[in-house]
């Protein structure tokens, strides 16, 4: 992993950082996303694919939480060149995630 790339994900790992870049680039700079409200998400999940096990590694993610409520999950994904597959390594990073959420025991579910 490149020093740059480490910097970047240190940096972004804390809460204000995180909250900044977020409200300036989806809230114009608005303070709606607050530091206190985020919560770290696992950078690792595991998929199967070809009967194999393979792990997984995001940059940075977190959810913005209100309470006890999950709003939303928020990652970032640093690069320096173009990965065309990309978008779909983000998705399969977000149903993990998602499936995480699903298969905990503690879970509360709201249903409109």
């Amino acid at each position: 992993m490149a020093e740059k790339d480490i910097a970047e994900k240190t940096l972004e790992a804390y809460n204000d950082v995180f909250a900044d870049i977020v409200n300036g680039l989806l809230f114009e700079g608005r303070e709606v996303v607050k530091e206190e409200e985020l919560e770290a998400e696992s950078e690792i999940s595991m998929y199967k694919a070809d009967d194999r096990l393979h792990e997984q590694e995001r940059d940075v993610a977190k959810y913005w939480k209100n309470g006890e409520i999950r709003i939303a999950l928020y990652g970032f994904e640093n690069q320096t060149s173009i990965d065309s597959a990309m978008p779909l390594r983000v998705l399969s990073y977000d149903g993990a995630a998602y499936r995480n959420q699903l298969n905990q025991k503690d879970r509360k579910f709201f249903i409109l």
